[in-house]
């Protein structure tokens, strides 16, 4: 059975739980930036947090009437590749996301810990990556162990929605219109084939697209394993901007990589450029599609070429996903991927042009892209986790 989703407020649905498209850089940025929370607190293992993420999101599944077939069905329809039993207690990922890209602070090691967890959740074993191929395997191996309790529920509450302003009709902003039609954007970037098909359907469970190989991933998956490992960083004394920047970090990986693969496709060519008179222009249009991507709605409130971008977030996945886990934070700057994402997206124009199709590869990420020179600065002065309406990102150079 194909999963059927549902659109609310800037936010995608499957089967109850908020899903985001992200690129397989951002993934494993952020799994290395998980793997940073080794040894800050004793008992804390960054490892198993990763597996036990993914587990309990699919215990909460099957607890809600979903079978193993219609979540295996799931897993590849978001793009995370592919399972085969081979033997009484083995499975591979003959296609696998997590494969797709590894970003590692020390030597190459295992890195499909989303894909063991889903697994572990589904058969209630502790289940254990054996060969991966980020450590030179052909494939992906997972052996099924000892069974497991049953984890209990992982949420606190479900936050109520927002209903997003049209653009440009809010208090504060100072845009001018633009000939960007959002709408029409939106309309066209849904119905893009952005799922992974079955090796039924000739397909191999897997999202190639704007240069990237995207997943539509669990919401809740990414804002667990972010705000455990920071929580736990900072009360070790991490200083909370050093602790917060890692995780700030992946979303500035994911800009470049994502906003810059589509801002450079031929679908970018075709459908928005057109539109386009001016750089501003161009901003509007990445926003518009960023409103496809499951992450919110995000509206432009202030517009300065080359000085300064303000983005507002009506029911921002990071600040519903937060309140979802944990009661009102006493503290605003917690929506990291969007934090890196709006100064990745200033950097795309106005550290780089991104008009000018530069080329975007990892030699250039680092020795331009992410060099200190030009650098913005970003903060977030609005927190729907803080019980704010919207989150409200500043990014000024």
């Amino acid at each position: 059975m194909t999963p059927s989703p549902e659109y609310r407020h800037g936010l995608t649905f499957i089967n109850g739980l908020s899903h985001v498209y992200h690129c397989n850089h951002y993934n494993a940025h952020l799994q290395m930036s998980v793997l940073l929370g080794e040894g800050v607190e004793e008992g804390f293992d960054p490892r198993t947090l990763l597996k036990t993420a993914a587990a309990d999101l699919t215990a909460w599944l099957r607890r809600r009437g979903n079978g193993n077939r219609e979540l295996l069905a799931e897993f590849t329809y978001c793009g995370f590749g592919t399972f085969k039993q081979t033997g009484p207690q083995l499975i591979t990922t003959p296609n696998s996301h997590y494969a797709q890209s590894t970003y590692a602070h020390g030597r190459p090691e295992k890195g499909c810990y989303f894909n063991a967890g889903f697994l572990q959740g589904l058969a209630r074993r502790n289940v254990t990556e054996t060969a991966c191929r980020h450590e030179g395997a052909e494939i992906d191996t997972f052996e099924v162990g000892a069974a497991l309790p049953e984890p209990a529920e992982p949420f606190i509450g479900d936050p109520a929605l927002s209903t997003p302003p049209p653009r440009f009709e809010f208090d504060g902003c100072d845009v001018a219109v633009s000939p960007v039609d959002e709408d029409k954007i939106v309309s066209t970037v849904a119905t893009l084939p952005l799922y992974g098909k079955p090796a039924a359907a000739q397909g191999d469970g897997l999202i190639p697209a704007f240069g990237v190989v995207l997943a539509n991933h669990y919401a809740d998956y990414y804002n667990r394993i972010s705000y455990e490992t920071y929580s736990r960083m900072v009360a070790a004394g991490v200083p909370r901007e050093m602790a917060r920047e890692a995780f700030v970090q992946c979303g500035h990986v994911c800009a470049f990589n994502t906003f810059g693969g589509i801002m450079e496709s031929p679908e970018w060519y075709g459908l928005v450029q057109p539109m386009c008179n001016s750089v501003e222009d161009w901003v509007h249009g990445m926003v518009a599609v960023i409103n496809v991507l499951g992450w919110g709605t995000w509206r432009v409130e202030k517009l300065v070429p080359g000085h300064e971008l303000v983005i507002r977030i009506y029911n921002s996945y990071e600040g519903v996903g937060y309140r979802r886990l944990y009661p009102q934070a006493d503290e605003k700057q917690l929506s990291f991927l969007a934090l890196g994402a709006v100064r990745g997206l200033a950097h795309l124009f106005w550290k780089i042009d991104i008009r000018e199709r530069p080329g975007l590869d990892e030699n250039f990420y680092f020795s331009v892209f992410n060099s200190p020179e030009g650098y913005w600065q970003v903060e977030q002065t609005h927190a729907i986790a803080a019980g704010d309406d919207y989150d409200r990102i500043v990014t000024t150079r």
